[in-house]
């Protein structure tokens, strides 16, 4: 089955998102020369496309442009359900994904340095009696375009420490030798 079926979209919708995930700023006349269509129709294509969710704007950090480190880790647990929801307002976790396979869930986690990431997965993951494995891989490079959204939850971490007891709590001093190192 071709995306045209299954998304219900033609080679002109194709077009038009093409067009935007290369650079999401283009106007909607120069989509419509590209496309050979008027500007009104690319505008009522873009609304339909948003509305079927094709189309959706994505504010943050273009990963390659900024001096982030970026880590996808992979936990084998014993309770998705109940990991997934404690990484729900977790200052550390960018994105969480379920998964197939042995390990069920991935995290995504940026900070300014690999020691934040290490003593994340230190004190956060390992203490936990849920979380069986753990698989950390640090992303260093992206073909395309990546943008990571960015939390600013991590500057109130900052002021009150991680409430889980899987870490217990850290202070001020100690969250700035880590963000600084």
């Amino acid at each position: 089955m071709k995306y045209n079926e299954m998304l219900d979209i033609d080679e002109t919708d194709k077009k038009i998102i093409s067009i935007l995930q290369e650079d999401p700023e283009t106007t909607h006349s120069a989509i419509a020369e590209k496309v050979h269509k008027s500007q009104p129709a690319v505008g009522a294509r873009i609304i339909k496309l948003r509305r079927k969710h094709l189309i959706t704007e994505a504010v943050g950090a273009e990963f390659n442009q900024l001096d982030l480190k970026f880590a996808r880790i992979e936990l084998s647990t014993k309770n998705v359900s109940k990991i997934w929801e404690r990484f729900r307002s977790c200052p550390h976790v960018v994105n969480c994904f379920k998964m197939t396979g042995e390990f069920n869930l991935m995290l995504e986690i940026i900070a300014p340095n690999v020691k934040t990431i290490e003593h994340f997965v230190d004190s956060c993951l390992r203490k936990d009696p849920l979380i069986l494995d753990i698989r950390t891989n640090f992303v260093i490079d992206s073909l395309r375009k990546y943008v990571v959204p960015l939390y600013f939850e991590i500057e109130k971490y900052e002021e009150s420490g991680c409430s889980y007891e899987c870490g217990g709590p850290i202070t001020k001093a100690d969250l700035k030798v880590l963000m600084d190192s």
